[in-house]
């Protein structure tokens, strides 16, 4: 039999290891609850930043040597400050619902942005949205330079405008293409140079052309992967329809 003192002693340790055990389960579901809060965070955030690349991505080659869709040669304006986002919106608007809608009205009710006014690609897709837009988004820095000119073009074939984050001049900037001949790419792109007689509009590089930028396709690929923030947003495009 235990004596009373033997008895007290192992009662003492008993409700120790007790303790010590229950502050470890503690600890350990502490523990868990952190690793699982930083790891949906972390796929939240790349979810957000398009970090994952877009799979079954239909590219087929195109049927033309030349295609293009309408757009009025009275909207071609030249951006305010960081306001590419809701002009390049502004252009597609025109391509598919041919409506004319100042820019700078669109740029106060776009939303997604931060300092200095540069915008998220989720609020040019919310600005889209607004306006009765479909889109469906693409992150394609897994495909070759070939396979995105290809792409491109047979979404012209759509009658799908498109919108692509790019960088140009180490400055992250949205355009949008609409449409293509066989050497390169006809664009809106709000940072054309301005008109003399009209600051407000631009020029054009080709005025049998819709758009008032032609690129080639490698101007067009070199500047599209470029764009993008670190890992998030590479290669990023919006496809627009009804």
């Amino acid at each position: 039999m235990l004596d009373g003192r033997r008895f007290r002693g192992a009662r003492k340790d008993l409700l120790q290891l007790i303790s010590y055990t229950g502050l470890r389960m503690h600890i350990n579901k502490k523990c868990l609850a952190i690793s699982t809060v930083l790891i949906l965070g972390g796929l939240s955030i790349l979810l957000f930043g398009r970090a994952f690349p877009s799979t079954n991505v239909s590219i087929a080659k195109s049927a033309y040597i030349t295609n293009s869709l309408t757009i009025s040669k009275d909207i071609y304006y030249r951006q305010t400050i960081n306001n590419c986002a809701p002009y390049s919106v502004m252009a597609v608007l025109n391509i598919l619902k041919n409506e004319q809608i100042d820019p700078e009205l669109l740029s106060k009710v776009i939303s997604w942005r931060i300092y200095k006014n540069l915008t998220f690609p989720q609020g040019l897709i919310d600005l889209l949205h607004k306006y009765g837009i479909r889109t469906k988004e693409y992150t394609l820095y897994r495909l070759t330079s070939q396979e995105k000119i290809d792409w491109l073009k047979s979404t012209i074939d759509k009658h799908s405008p498109i919108i692509l984050l790019i960088e140009i001049k180490h400055v992250k900037h949205y355009f949008t293409i609409l449409g293509y001949d066989e050497h390169g790419f006809m664009i809106y792109d709000s940072l054309q140079d301005k008109r003399k007689d009209d600051p407000r509009k631009t020029i054009f590089d080709n005025e049998k052309y819709p758009g008032n930028r032609y690129y080639t396709n490698k101007k067009v690929i070199d500047l599209w992967n470029e764009g993008g923030y670190k890992l998030f947003f590479r290669n990023w495009a919006v496809v627009c329809s009804n």
